[in-house]
């Protein structure tokens, strides 16, 4: 998780320098987001989960046009899910942790005269890898499985306000389901219900 925070924080201070070259129009830009939210797993060997989400994304568009209306996006995200659980003798806990790249296409719809406030609708798909699957008991790790793919499809809609020219802030609501399981190492491990709102921003090159 520190890593995470590290990697956050030295992102951060890139984009304050993208507010200095403003001059020139870019198709391209990037974005940071947080997210939080919740998730249903459905896991072959412990059962149906309900947790807890906490997410990190890093994103590169690309712009169709100079206005930004309509845009292509990828990057990676980090996920992470946790859930308690009791195991027939003690109280447990589940967590993984998911490496997913995503391709969304996202339109954008002014709300005022100003054109700095916008309805943002998107759609997409992605590829989702488990990189941890942990369990744990009373602090201590017990079991630990990795590995697994699988794909997985996005509904999301928010609004964006545009603060420069060139660099806006969002906040948005997601829907995820991934269309198959992970089956790895004797488990199989599916997210459904997948229910995100995030906070980040977004500038151009």
């Amino acid at each position: 998780m520190k890593n995470k925070i590290i990697l956050s924080v030295c992102f951060l201070g890139i984009s304050f320098l993208s507010f200095a070259q403003e001059d020139d129009k870019s198709k391209f830009s990037y974005g940071l987001k947080f997210g939080v939210g919740s998730s249903t797993l459905e896991n072959n060997q412990i059962g149906v989960l309900d947790g807890n989400l906490l997410a990190i994304r890093f994103n590169v568009d690309y712009n169709f046009k100079d206005d930004s209306k309509t845009k292509l996006t990828s990057g990676f995200e980090i996920l992470e899910f946790n859930s308690s659980f009791f195991n027939g003798t003690d109280q447990s806990r589940l967590k993984n942790e998911y490496l997913q790249i995503p391709l969304r296409l996202t339109h954008r719809v002014n709300l005022d005269n100003e054109e700095k406030l916008n309805l943002i609708f998107g759609i997409g798909g992605y590829g989702n890898f488990l990189i941890r699957s942990r369990i744990l008991e009373l602090s201590d790790e017990i079991n630990t499985k990795s590995g697994g793919f699988n794909f997985g499809y996005n509904i999301s809609m928010g609004m964006d306000y545009n603060l420069t020219e060139n660099t806006s802030v969002e906040l948005t609501f997601d829907v995820m389901n991934e269309t198959s399981s992970i089956d790895k190492n004797g488990y199989e491990q599916k997210q459904t219900e997948i229910y995100l709102i995030g906070i980040g921003f977004s500038t151009r090159f």
